[in-house]
């Protein structure tokens, strides 16, 4: 084979086959092919995308993209979750164990998205309220999801004994409807206003005639 047959990479000086398996095609180039090998102008890409400017620059274009294509983000944000959500979430979960820079980072977020209000925005909405819905439903159908969160939330009880006792105090004493729905064996979301106002009204009178010690016959 002669030297007809290969290209020097102009970054690196590396001497290849004058392949598109080396390198990426440009017309103008010489044998159709770009100046520097692919390996080159990969580490050049992640340099360019590492800087803050571009990436800010790349995540304002790919917001305006989703706004303009939101059955094609959806679809592959889906595609993509399908072939490799089971693998990135598993590094996720592995990197916030390790990576103290990363769960900082993280619980950060977490808090600002909380008290930004945006949450409780997505969650009042009628489609997505039914959406999670089914998700639940689903995850409680799935016997090993099913025991995983009966261990994790138990984990987590028993490491917050005392904040879920301030919890249930505070509920106790300001009457919140989980509470009045409880004493009343019913869900929340069958109490309507007069019944959760009329019970609350009772509690406090059957409160205010203990704390007196008067009985009614």
């Amino acid at each position: 084979m002669t030297d007809l047959n290969y290209k020097i990479c102009t970054k690196c000086g590396s001497k290849l086959l004058a392949t598109i398996e080396f390198w990426y095609i440009q017309k103008a180039g010489k044998y159709g092919l770009r100046s520097k090998c692919k390996k080159c102008e990969s580490d050049r890409g992640k340099e360019y995308r590492k800087s803050p400017k571009i990436k800010e620059k790349h995540r304002i274009e790919m917001i305006e993209w989703r706004k303009k294509n939101p059955e094609k983000a959806l679809e592959i944000s889906r595609k993509n979750y399908k072939l490799n959500g089971k693998k990135q979430n598993l590094k996720r979960k592995e990197k916030y164990k390790t990576d103290e820079e990363y769960r900082f980072k993280k619980k950060t977020y977490e808090i600002k998205y909380k008290e930004s209000g945006k949450r409780l925005i997505s969650n009042s909405k009628k489609e997505n309220r039914e959406a999670s819905r089914v998700r639940s439903k689903m995850r409680r159908q799935n016997e090993t999801k099913k025991e995983h969160d009966y261990r994790r939330n138990a984990k987590w009880r028993e490491e917050n004994k005392e904040h879920l006792k301030e919890l249930h105090k505070s509920r106790r004493e300001e009457l919140k409807p989980s509470y009045v729905a409880q004493s009343m064996r019913l869900k929340v979301n069958d109490l309507t206003t007069e019944i959760l106002n009329t019970k609350q009204i009772i509690i406090k009178i059957k409160r205010e005639l203990k704390i007196n010690n008067i009985k009614i016959r």
